[in-house]
């Protein structure tokens, strides 16, 4: 059977290289909302089990504790509406095996990753067969989304051979198919997604029409978020970053977009079957040799200041007051000077971002405007317009900014009104970015978040 699939304002099209694409049928403005799709299935990561519902994911609000089953005390719920709904679901399925479960030895050789996917695995045999008839026609045919589930490809050839993760099954349940087992284990590792809340990740889940709409980009054009409303399931929504023209094909990171080029190549190949060839990948095989850090303080000093001067010049205002960008972000890769590859050293940004968290929580702040300031240059270089990840640290550098102006207050050092006022203007100018970066991908995640501090950071500087 051939799935039909019907969106307003999208449209599932021919690829001439992948099995399909997804394109805008009108135009889009950054922010809009082109899907809204709901879990088949999802697990929490060990982490945070017992500090969210393991049904709708909410946190509990401060003074409340959340309940656990009395029969395994490994799940924890917000209510009996969330516990009831997951017993239907596929708790009764596990319930009394699961703590065997993981403490078994081959639960305990997996990967942290694995053993997420094994209990979603297993959450997910029993939620597509309730009644242990493993008919894979009938459920192919089933539920929207269980046949969209079945509806998406097989992870790379591989993989299909290898064995699946193990089962958490009740004793009474029957036993699952070696081959029923491996036909949905197969889709697992190329089709799940890391569920997040303000970018911090807490699941892993399944969503069937996202993974059989979405093709993917190192520069994006969309982005996932995810929506926590209690007691219901966890839901994705795709978010357009930019304006979008009708056609125009839209896309989403599997991976995150500035890890190193050689990290996505392996990464995509392995868990997708394809090499990436969008306009970073390609910029960047274009740079034959990435040169090592400059050993000297000074050396990597100005290596810092070029970076920002450039990306002022061909992509984003990077200070208050600077004149806007003369080109686009492809003819920014068109022209990046040699003497800047080093900062596409696998090496340089994690360190980079490790300097500036050390110092603006730990000072001094100064250190950490300037690591900042570096680290805003090669967000905006690397990642699409409005990705999230620039509106977030836009949002710590507003924060930093703000606590070095209080700091001078409170010292009874300050620099003078000029310097104060020249931290005030960059607070601002990092506020309205994170302002329009994260206003674009919207409310998402847990309540309160960067929106909510981005509405009390504007309160603080503009009142």
């Amino acid at each position: 059977m051939v799935m039909q699939y019907n969106f307003p304002n999208i449209r599932l099209e021919p690829h001439e290289v992948a099995r399909s694409k997804t394109s805008a049928t009108i135009s889009l403005s950054a922010g809009a909302i082109v899907l809204n799709t709901v879990a088949l299935s999802t697990a929490l990561v060990a982490s945070e089990k017992g500090r969210r519902c393991d049904y709708c994911h909410a946190a509990p609000a401060e003074g409340r504790r959340l309940s656990k089953c009395a029969g395994c005390a490994a799940y924890w719920y917000c209510g009996t509406t969330c516990q009831t709904k997951q017993w239907h679901a596929h708790h009764r399925k596990i319930c009394k095996a699961y703590n065997g479960f993981t403490s078994s030895s081959e639960y305990q050789a997996l990967s942290v990753e694995s053993r997420v996917d094994a209990v979603m695995l297993s959450q997910l045999l029993a939620e597509v067969f309730p009644h242990d008839n493993f008919d894979m026609s009938a459920a192919s045919s089933g539920s929207d989304l269980a046949s969209q589930f079945f509806d998406l490809l097989k992870g790379p050839e591989n993989h299909r051979g290898a064995a699946h993760p193990p089962l958490c099954r009740s004793p009474k349940s029957a036993k699952v198919p070696e081959e029923t087992a491996s036909e949905i284990s197969s889709r697992f590792g190329n089709n799940n997604f890391i569920v997040h809340s303000h970018l911090t990740s807490y699941a892993h889940g399944v969503f069937p029409l996202a993974s059989r709409l979405f093709n993917h980009s190192c520069v994006p054009n969309c982005a996932a978020k995810y929506i926590i409303t209690p007691k219901e399931t966890v839901r994705m929504e795709v978010a357009v970053l930019r304006d979008i023209t009708p056609g125009e094909e839209l896309t989403i990171p599997y991976l995150d977009p500035a890890l190193p080029l050689e990290t996505r190549q392996r990464a995509l190949q392995a868990n997708y079957g394809f090499a990436c060839n969008c306009e970073l990948c390609s910029f960047q095989k274009s740079v034959k040799t990435v040169p090592p850090l400059p050993a000297d303080p000074e050396s990597v000093r100005l290596l810092h200041a070029r970076l920002c001067e450039f990306v002022t010049t061909h992509v984003f205002q990077v200070d208050p007051g600077a004149q806007p960008p003369s080109g686009r972000r492809r003819a920014a890769f068109d022209c990046f000077p040699p003497e800047l590859y080093a900062v596409l050293g696998e090496q340089f940004l994690p360190t980079l971002s490790e300097e500036f968290s050390r110092a603006s929580h730990e000072g001094p702040y100064d250190a950490a405007l300037s690591h900042g300031r570096t680290l805003l240059a090669l967000y905006v270089l690397l990642y699409p317009q409005n990705y999230p990840q620039i509106g977030m640290h836009a949002l710590e550098l507003t924060k930093t900014a703000w606590n070095a102006i209080i700091a001078g207050e409170q010292s009874g050092v300050s620099s003078g009104p000029e310097a104060t006022r020249r931290l005030e203007d960059a607070a601002r100018h990092y506020l309205e970015l994170a302002s329009q970066v994260l206003g674009a991908y919207g409310p998402e995640g847990d309540e309160g978040g960067p929106l909510e501090e981005l509405r009390v950071m504007r309160s603080l500087l503009y009142e």
